[in-house]
């Protein structure tokens, strides 16, 4: 197998490539000229290159329903893009393809298991203050690494079908990379949240953050940041409030995102973008718990540059269901940090600076390199709402709506102070969306089919959760974990044409609830490695592509902001 632009940081190679989908017999031993880990300072060493250098970000931004699709004939799309938008088999192997993912976050779980060996070998986590952390690090990179995996390649967690939906291969030692047979044993869902869940129980009270930048490790707050949304996957609405409850204090009101702040910077140009991005991910923002860096397309292709914009965040799509809709906030006059709107030419889209392109540079005289991304992988402002979820779901109605007007009182300018009789009287009034015959008609109201119980639709309860995933939503957005939220509470969502006026010409695709598309397909490759794939509903190769037949867009006249 050719494996294409895989960058790995340190000389560390796997034990076995089985599970990383190479049948090359010269991959299944360790190098010989590996680091010897035999300093506290080498194992901590190694813990930064166990962070993944690849992110699902861009893949779960395409299939989720913040995305809508311009036509084949826009020329600003590939094979992958189109595969990813539809829920097919990904077949090309790309930086952000599931390929990749899986082979990178699988090296960080191995890199996290040399490191536990070794700090066992050097006199365990009790001898030294830095091994101490390390070992706590070691153990949240290992369950966070999984915990990606599992969310990509098998079902949502919940307590009715876990206990038999494939998993993945949750390896614990170094040796567990030797062992083909043992890979290729996926375990279920249920195993691996139960594997992970004690790895986070086990690492979080040794992390003592004795790091020179703290918020490019896990960190105790990124720490409990995970928990917290790690339980609220788990259905654990307890552990999920316990653990925001240890991260946000009682005014976390005072460490949320300052959106003023990027709103007054100046955007007329590419690179002023790029600063806005850079501004959002900024070490020093309070709001900001964990930074991480990847090699992806995502910089430019979830920002207003002229990438992948045959999948894009609409302008429709922003007005009808995002943050430019009419909402229980009041008009979207009210909205602090407002999108960067283009429509022209090819383009279509309304998006926030969030992911900055970068460029690394390989080799000088030919100017080649990778384009990578930052990206913040936990906040103040979603640990935030990942509690009031969990509020909801423990009968705490007035906690989770007081939590609820914090996020939204700082995202929006607006007075309006949510109460559960206020929520449900305006979710009330209005439709759930695509409930009209051809399956058009946009609503932020959704029927929600999660495998765990709620209330009935109309309920107190089903009212808030309307209201917490919108807002879920909204901070999430352009970020991926809008996928983890259809996946949990089992959202139809289309994959709408937008036609010449802008708005949605028809339906190529439906995403069912329980749909086995909700589960990214195992890479073949990894499949010919003797891992067992995720059931479709067809085979690729029998895929029927929806009709593409459409009225060519005309060109725009509209002003592009970049």
């Amino acid at each position: 197998m050719k494996i294409k632009n895989i960058i790995y940081k340190s000389g560390l190679m796997f034990a076995s490539m089985a599970l990383l989908a190479s049948c090359s017999d010269e991959l299944d031993t360790l190098p010989d000229n590996r680091t010897t880990l035999d300093t506290p300072e080498k194992v901590a060493g190694l813990l930064v290159t166990a962070y993944p250098d690849r992110t699902p970000t861009l893949i779960n931004e395409w299939m989720s329903d913040n995305t809508d699709y311009m036509g084949p004939r826009n020329s600003m799309g590939d094979r992958e893009g189109d595969q990813m938008f539809f829920w097919e088999e990904d077949t090309e192997g790309g930086n952000d393809s599931p390929e990749h993912i899986w082979m990178i976050y699988y090296e960080g779980i191995y890199k996290a298991n040399e490191a536990l060996n070794a700090i066992q070998e050097l006199g365990g986590a009790a001898s030294n203050a830095s091994l101490r952390n390390s070992e706590g690090e070691a153990l949240l990179l290992r369950a966070y690494n999984h915990f990606v995996l599992v969310n990509e390649f098998g079902r949502a967690y919940n307590s009715k079908t876990s206990q038999t939906d494939p998993g993945i291969y949750y390896a614990t030692t170094v040796a567990d990379f030797s062992e083909t047979t043992a890979q290729a044993n996926r375990g279920t869902v249920a195993e691996d949240y139960a594997k992970m869940a004690a790895d986070i129980e086990a690492g979080i009270p040794l992390i003592n953050d004795s790091y020179k930048v703290p918020k490019y490790h896990f960190n105790k707050k990124a720490a409990y940041a995970f928990a917290t949304r790690f339980y609220l996957y788990y259905e654990k609405w307890d552990k999920a409030k316990e653990y925001a409850d240890k991260l946000l204090g009682s005014n976390p009101g005072a460490s949320l995102r300052d959106y003023r702040i990027l709103q007054a910077m100046p955007l007329s140009n590419s690179s002023q973008a790029v600063k806005i991005a850079e501004a959002y991910c900024n070490v020093e923002a309070e709001c900001n718990l964990l930074i991480q860096t990847s090699v992806s397309y995502a910089g430019m292709a979830l920002a207003p540059w002229g990438l992948y914009k045959r999948y894009a965040l609409t302008n429709y799509l922003s007005q009808t269901e995002l943050t430019e809709s009419e909402n229980i906030w009041g008009s979207a006059s009210g909205l602090i940090w407002k999108p960067f709107t283009i429509n022209q030419g090819e383009v279509d889209c309304a998006m926030t600076m969030k992911l900055p392109r970068e460029v690394e540079i390989l080799n000088k005289t030919t100017g080649s390199g990778y384009l990578r991304t930052l990206n913040v992988d936990f906040t103040i402002d979603e640990a935030l709402l990942n509690r009031a979820e969990a509020e909801i779901m423990l009968g705490q109605d007035d906690a989770a709506c007081a939590d609820m007007t914090t996020w939204m009182q700082n995202y929006f300018n607006t007075s309006v102070t949510l109460t559960p009789a206020g929520v449900k009287a305006f979710f009330d009034a209005l439709p759930y969306a695509y409930d009209d015959a051809e399956k058009l008609v946009p609503s932020i109201k959704k029927h929600l089919s999660p495998r765990f119980t709620i209330g009935a639709e109309g309920s107190v309860q089903e009212s808030l959760l309307q209201c917490v995933l919108d807002l879920r939503r909204i901070e999430t957005v352009l970020q991926g974990l809008r996928w983890f939220d259809i996946k949990r509470y089992n959202i139809e969502i289309p994959r709408r044409l937008i036609g010449a006026d802008g708005k949605p010409l028809r339906n190529l695709d439906w995403l069912k609830k329980d749909d086995p598309r909700q589960v990214v397909q195992i890479p073949q490759s990894i499949r010919a490695a003797g891992v067992m794939g995720n059931p479709k509903v067809v085979a690729p190769s029998q895929y029927t592509k929806p009709d593409y037949t459409y009225t060519p867009r005309p060109k725009y006249a509209g002003q592009a902001r970049l």
